[in-house]
């Protein structure tokens, strides 16, 4: 499985690279089929009413579909904690939707 991180006009630090791939580990451990995940990194400029202005895009590969989830902070390193919670959330919820078909299949 592929962790990829890509910085969208900005350079992305040694740190920034071990902390993104030290939180994608996490969402590896919750769905055994992922084929890649794509981690883009992003510092939006700054508006006077918008002080949110880091964004982090995961996309994730897994077969039949990919999920895409973004989550924007102040500081670079809670964008990506905040994304991986938000990821670690989808797949979660997509296991449990997978599981529960499988059980009406069986029972009905």
């Amino acid at each position: 499985m592929q962790v990829i991180v890509e910085g969208k006009e900005m350079v992305v630090t040694p740190g920034l690279q071990a902390h993104a791939q030290k939180q994608a580990m996490k969402v590896t451990k919750l769905h055994k089929h992922i084929l890649s995940l794509r981690l883009y990194l992003e510092t939006i400029k700054k508006k006077s009413n918008d002080p949110k202005a880091n964004q982090v895009t995961y996309e994730i590969a897994i077969p039949g579909q990919d999920v895409v989830v973004k989550a924007h902070a102040i500081d670079m390193y809670e964008a990506i904690t905040k994304a991986t919670d938000a990821a670690q959330r989808k797949l979660r919820k997509l296991a449990e939707k997978h599981r529960d078909l499988q059980r009406e299949e069986v029972v009905g």
